[in-house]
């Protein structure tokens, strides 16, 4: 595969705000598709039971209840040189800040959303 570098955004949606946050991820695509990002993908966490003895299931790690969803966004880049160009177009994009506003005011209060870069592993 030709993309080396993933951002996961790992967040809570209450659920009577699940279809306003589909449009935004919807909007946030097109944006990053026009930016260059590589792919896209959004999925809502479909089981919160605990999967076997010795782990835990992630809604519990960042304390989602019974009136949220778990979801996680995942945008592919080449490199890190690729993601600090497409980064830097969407800073420059007005609709991201909006979109971004947006997308805060759909969390619950008090939360915010949890980021981290990961660089692919040859298994």
């Amino acid at each position: 595969m030709n993309d080396s570098l993933v951002s996961h955004i790992l967040y809570r949606v209450p659920k009577k705000n699940h279809d306003a946050m589909l449009q935004l991820c919807k909007e946030a695509y097109e944006m990053l598709k026009q930016h260059g990002i590589l792919h896209y993908d959004v999925f809502k966490l479909s089981n919160t039971d605990a999967p076997m003895d010795g782990f835990d299931n992630i809604a519990n790690t960042i304390s989602a209840n019974q009136d949220e969803e778990v979801w996680v966004e995942s945008i592919y880049y080449k490199d890190r040189q690729h993601m600090n160009e497409v980064m830097s177009k969407l800073e420059k994009d007005e609709r991201m800040g909006e979109s971004m506003k947006q997308s805060m005011a759909l969390l619950p209060p008090g939360t915010k959303f949890i980021m981290g870069e990961f660089e692919r592993l040859s298994v």
